[in-house]
């Protein structure tokens, strides 16, 4: 759905880019902090799980984005999906080189091809627990949640990744079961609409 802005206003996260891009520090940081969750957790499953090979790409996707941050337009997404997208393109070129270049790249596909079916399914049907604990999507799946806030971060990942119980969420979150159950359907929906976005953008890309 495009996104209208009143006459005159720019998205914040528009401005955001091109005050970092002029190299305005607290920008550069306060960038930094908004999207590097997301992005991070992105490449480091794309790389394999690789440390230095996931902040190399990282560095450079940011080194990219300001250089380029006219090309970001906020209608399409926001500016993590973005950087995700233009992510793959510094993975491209960083692999060519890479030992498990050819190997990462066959995984991928198979994953994306699993991304693209989940994607299409989602205009039929909410996104089922099912799904959302599936083995073969537990990447992708993870690297959505790294884009969420961290009480809806928490909540999905020790219900859905570690397998708590909605008694022992609620222990742990020092909430009643109710609440615990609220806040789980809160983050599913969180979940569905940012993996949603990161799937459309992905696919744009692709």
């Amino acid at each position: 759905m495009v996104k209208f802005f009143g006459r005159g206003r720019r998205p914040r996260e528009a401005v955001l880019l091109e005050r970092a891009g002029r190299g305005d520090a607290a920008a550069v940081d306060e960038l930094y902090d908004q999207t590097v969750d997301g992005l991070y957790a992105f490449v480091w499953y794309r790389v394999g799980r690789d440390d230095a090979l996931a902040e190399d790409v990282v560095q450079e996707t940011y080194a990219r984005a300001l250089d380029r941050g006219s090309d970001y337009d906020p209608a399409r997404g926001s500016l993590v999906a973005w950087l995700t997208s233009s992510s793959r393109n510094v993975i491209r070129d960083q692999l060519r080189s890479h030992r498990r270049s050819a190997e990462l790249a066959e995984m991928w596909e198979r994953i994306d091809d699993s991304l693209a079916q989940i994607f299409a399914a989602l205009d039929r049907a909410p996104l089922t627990d099912e799904v959302i604990a599936r083995s073969e999507t537990r990447d992708l799946v993870n690297m959505t949640i790294a884009n969420l806030p961290e009480s809806y971060r928490t909540a999905l990942v020790r219900k859905y990744i570690d397998g708590d119980s909605l008694e022992s969420l609620a222990a742990h979150l020092h909430v009643s079961e109710v609440a615990a159950k609220s806040l789980l359907a809160r983050a599913r929906r969180a979940f569905r609409e940012t993996f949603a976005t990161l799937s459309r953008t992905l696919a744009e890309v692709s």
